[in-house]
């Protein structure tokens, strides 16, 4: 490489750092990086609870079909009963907590009341989820109040944004700083609610009306709205390959703002991948299926190791090269989830998620896998995947099982996650240099 192109590279690190610092001093984006930290333990929990309810409690599980589990395991109905709960509760919460949390943040920066704004949040979030349809003739039968499927992970984008916006309504409609107690007296209690009656009734004011209008065009809430447009560019990629390019980018971008899961792709193209295993039943092979270029042959199968962002790579090269204990911490904590696929701690515990320098090779990643993987299919090195595969099986294993054991598929799936690996890596040795810079400011 030309000393010109080491110059501009070397500028564009710095310009990345420079960036990163930039928007950690800024309060509310400091505020939700600190909530994304603090979730951290939670989304762990949650994600080791869906390895056990999805892997292994599970008739379809990854680890239960192997092993025959639900044959012989005793109490394994009751199990699959257990873990389902418990995911629904740890998991079926989370952006309730990030409400919370956001808004404690927030108000602290400014020394206002955050215990009070962060409950203020946490309650309007729920009324942004309240489900309207409860109270009408045709939902009269409805099994809850609220909207369940957004108070989860699905619904952190928005959980963060009520958070922040009450925060910020906290910091400027409480005229005076909250004064903390060690220990609480009734006086003391009262007067915390004299002097934040103005911004909590403003939000919770102003959040009702939110939902309660937007009742009239989404049955599914302001969530459910902001999904159904996010979904609106992933209709039907179909085989072109540069359309499930841009389609893999975007979704993945989403990923990097909070927006969990937009779409399924495994139900892109079914009707492609119903083609495909109706062929390989006919011919036992999968040689000279009808559409080897699909989103779920080239992208679900291949760039998709350890979750969105090929993040199973950033755990590799994390815990071979980085410097940052926090970051090898979270690596060391994430690594079994990430192996099936659950990659959201990783998200919210380095965080990836609004990261200006993780986010670029969390986009990238993907894109190389994505051509190395359609090259292979072009030039037919391999078949396409056409026999079903579970969510839970790793990731490097999907293309190999998907073929019915082709070992080209397994080379194509390492390969992979080798050149995704060396695209993460300058990303953690620019962040070491980040940690460096931080302890030279602090001395």
């Amino acid at each position: 490489m030309s000393f010109e192109g080491t110059s501009v590279i070397k500028q564009i690190a710095n310009q990345l750092l420079k960036w990163e610092a930039w928007l950690n001093q800024r309060r509310y984006f400091h505020a939700l990086r600190d909530t994304l930290t603090l979730l951290f333990p939670f989304v762990l929990i949650g994600a080791f609870i869906n390895i056990f309810n999805q892997a292994i409690f599970h008739k379809n599980g990854f680890l239960a079909q192997i092993y025959h589990l639900s044959s012989w395991f005793p109490g394994f109905k009751s199990l699959m009963t257990y873990t389902t709960m418990l995911s629904a509760t740890v998991n079926g919460v989370i952006a309730v907590v990030a409400a919370f949390t956001a808004a404690n943040f927030a108000a602290r920066a400014l020394k206002r009341d955050n215990l009070l704004a962060g409950l203020t949040a946490a309650v309007s979030f729920c009324l942004l989820n309240f489900n309207y349809a409860a109270f009408t003739k045709q939902g009269q039968g409805a099994s809850s109040q609220f909207l369940e499927q957004n108070l989860g992970s699905q619904g952190i984008f928005l959980a963060l944004l009520v958070g922040l916006i009450t925060g910020w309504l906290f910091n400027h409609l409480t005229f005076k700083p909250h004064s903390h107690q060690l220990i609480e007296t009734r006086r003391h209690l009262l007067n915390r609610a004299q002097e934040n009656w103005l911004p909590m009734t403003v939000t919770l004011v102003v959040f009702s009306l939110l939902s309660y209008g937007i009742s009239f065009v989404s049955k599914n809430g302001l969530n459910g709205l902001f999904y159904s447009a996010f979904r609106s560019p992933f209709v039907n990629p179909g085989s072109v390959f540069l359309n499930i390019v841009s389609v893999t980018l975007l979704s993945n971008f989403f990923w990097v703002i909070g927006i969990i899961g937009p779409i399924d792709f495994s139900g892109n193209s079914s009707v492609s991948t119903v083609q495909n295993l109706e062929y390989a039943l006919q011919h036992g092979s999968a040689w000279g299926a009808p559409n080897p270029i699909t989103l779920h042959t080239v992208f679900d199968s291949f760039a998709n190791v350890g979750g969105p962002g090929m993040t199973l790579a950033l755990i590799i090269a994390i815990l071979w090269r980085s410097h940052n204990a926090d970051f090898r911490t979270v690596a060391k904590a994430s690594w079994l989830p990430s192996l099936f696929n659950f990659n959201q701690p990783l998200l919210v515990g380095l965080p990836i998620m609004f990261s200006p320098i993780l986010a670029i090779p969390f986009l990238l990643a993907p894109m190389a896998s994505l051509l190395i993987t359609w090259g292979a299919l072009k030039l037919s090195f391999m078949p396409p995947v056409v026999y079903p595969v579970e969510r839970t099986m790793p990731g490097f294993l999907v293309g190999w099982l998907g073929t019915g054991g082709d070992w080209r598929a397994l080379l194509v799936s390492l390969i992979n996650l080798a050149v995704a690996t060396a695209i993460y890596l300058p990303f953690i040795l620019l962040e070491n240099r980040s940690m460096e810079g931080g302890r030279t400011d602090e001395a």
